[in-house]
């Protein structure tokens, strides 16, 4: 009981003590600045982070919500701040991330008169988030930050916004008790006569496979699932957002499928089924290139604790859906008897994953100068722990990244998977290394990626936060520069220059270093594995030093 005046900016950061936030990303302003003064007060409780962009702090929240399944905080000065965030706030949406962002706004009196620093919020936002909150009164503080945890963390998981006017973070109410509420309603789970449907489906198939997304990629699924793959000795492929849920060294796993860095021996597996479980996961356009490269599976269950994506259209009939939690989904599946072993597909697979890892070893040859990134990073996954936390943007270096940097735990690979935009990579990284300090945290980016988050280096330098920042350098937009030369043989708006990045690292007090050679390549790394302050690594990229990919699926986009 507290029976005495609080201020409203005092009442959210009792909310956020509640319900155990350690963190708030923000960039200051005036809107705001009330509030950033309450977080000081439990400053030994909730760190405030504060960011050089709005765009990193929120991506630095977004990265939070993925690792914890708990809503990561991003704070907004009014009008422009907030619109800054608007690019990580679609990126966690179409991710699937619990975010809240909490935006100032107009004073409520001078609300809706087009002023100084306004603009509408709620019309910008209302598209990609969730559900837009809006404070009229101190008192609604707790049962409006409850609601938008809820609805952040609800299946499927993403961001809310609660917009805040400034004159509400000093305005003082006598309050006798702060309650808040965090629950939400239980996981569906499968019923019965669903779980021996799809059973009998899968024992009388002879080409099965299960496609894992971010909905089945956790701690908690893990061991489950792969119990369940080795008792009935079924192949598994992933989305980028399942990485991880199963490791990938592991013979059952066929790796990443589809578009930005899928296999072909996982994209054979995916069109050759003949009985697919889409677990945690949907059949979106980068898993099926863009609606080309489809399953021939005449059964397909999907499995989503998010009811409403049975509601989207899909290329192909999907033949059963079952709106169930992934992990109550295989625990009941476990229950059955195993199937038998479907030897020639597995056999087939094999080959197929066999050709393709020959394919990777040729690819990464110490005799390419300048060194390739295929080397670098297969010496990189060798000397990094399992669980080691990579994060990547957007750009050719991320096929890179999913052929070489193998993946054994869950959740140890972030990406703007569904949405492809670049700026994420580096924030996720910080945000990383501040929840496990203890983990080796690396984000592999392109040049053109990372120099649009590279003022935060010096938030990387203040904070402390030795995370391993790998630039694969080839002053382009490579894959738009590699499109434009192979139908036109020009190059108009896709290459750049870029700065000294070595120099670059020192100006902001990190450490810089750069990879050449191919004989330099271990003693390199071995140097930026032990530095405890941010560093900054520059490989030099010869710009067609294009990775193999599924060259008919990439193709067959074109065409279609």
């Amino acid at each position: 009981m507290y029976n005495f005046f609080m201020t409203g900016g005092r009442i959210l950061v009792e909310c956020l003590l509640k319900a155990g936030v350690k963190r708030v990303y923000g960039v200051v302003g005036t809107s705001v600045i009330d509030f950033v003064n309450s977080l000081y007060e439990e400053k030994e409780k909730i760190k405030y982070i504060s960011c050089r962009h709005e765009q990193t702090a929120c991506s630095m929240a977004d990265a939070e919500g993925r690792l914890t399944d708990k809503p990561g905080i991003v704070l907004t000065h009014s009008g422009a701040g907030t619109l800054n965030i608007a690019l990580p706030v679609a990126i966690a949406s179409k991710d699937c991330s619990p975010v809240i962002a909490i935006t100032g706004g107009k004073r409520r009196k001078k609300r809706g008169r087009d002023g100084f620093l306004e603009i509408d919020h709620r019309g910008v936002f209302e598209k990609i988030c969730k559900d837009f909150l809006y404070v009229e009164k101190v008192e609604d503080i707790p049962q409006i930050f409850s609601m938008a945890y809820k609805t952040s963390i609800k299946e499927a998981k993403g961001p809310v916004m609660i917009e805040v006017p400034e004159d509400i973070w000093m305005e003082e109410k006598n309050i006798s008790s702060i309650e808040i509420d965090l629950t939400i309603p239980s996981p569906p789970i499968p019923g019965e006569e669903e779980i021996r449907s799809f059973y009998t489906s899968l024992k009388n198939s002879k080409r099965p496979l299960i496609v894992a997304g971010g909905g089945a990629n956790s701690e908690k699924i893990s061991s489950k699932l792969i119990n369940f793959l080795e008792k009935n000795s079924i192949p598994l492929v992933t989305t980028g957002n399942g990485r991880g849920c199963v490791p990938e060294n592991h013979p059952l796993c066929m790796g990443k499928a589809g578009f930005a860095g899928g296999n072909p021996a996982a994209d054979y597996a995916f069109k050759n089924a003949d009985f697919l479980l889409l677990l945690g996961c949907t059949l979106s356009d980068t898993l099926t290139y863009e609606d080309t490269w489809l399953p021939s599976a005449q059964n397909i269950v999907m499995v989503n604790a998010d009811e409403s994506v049975f509601k989207k259209k899909y290329p192909v009939e999907i033949s059963t859906r079952i709106h169930a939690d992934a992990f109550a989904f295989v625990e009941k599946i476990s229950e059955f008897p195993a199937i038998s072993p479907k030897s020639e597909w597995l056999e087939e697979l094999k080959i197929k994953k066999r050709e393709w890892d020959e394919v990777l070893k040729n690819f990464s040859s110490p005799d390419k100068k300048p060194v390739s990134p295929a080397l670098i990073l297969k010496k990189l996954r060798e000397m990094l722990p399992e669980d080691a936390i990579i994060t990547t943007g957007q750009g050719t270096h991320l096929l890179y990244a999913n052929y070489y940097l193998t993946c054994y735990k869950p959740k140890t690979f972030l990406s703007s998977n569904n949405f492809g935009a670049m700026g994420f990579g580096y924030p996720a990284a910080l945000s990383a290394k501040l929840l496990f300090p203890e983990r080796e945290v690396i984000s592999i980016l392109g040049d053109g990626d990372f120099m649009m988050t590279l003022q935060d280096v010096e938030t990387a330098v203040r904070e402390k936060i030795d995370v391993k920042a790998f630039i694969l350098n080839d002053n382009s937009y490579r894959v738009l520069l590699a499109t434009q030369m192979m139908a036109l043989g020009i190059s108009y708006g896709t290459e750049h220059t870029n700065p000294d990045f070595l120099k670059l690292a020192d100006a902001f007090g990190a450490k810089g270093f750069r990879i050449e050679k191919s004989e330099d390549v271990e003693e390199i790394l071995r140097e930026v594995i032990r530095e405890k302050k941010p560093c900054i690594v520059e490989i030099p990229v010869d710009k067609y030093d294009f990775p193999p990919v599924n060259t008919e699926a990439i193709l067959g986009m074109k065409r279609g």
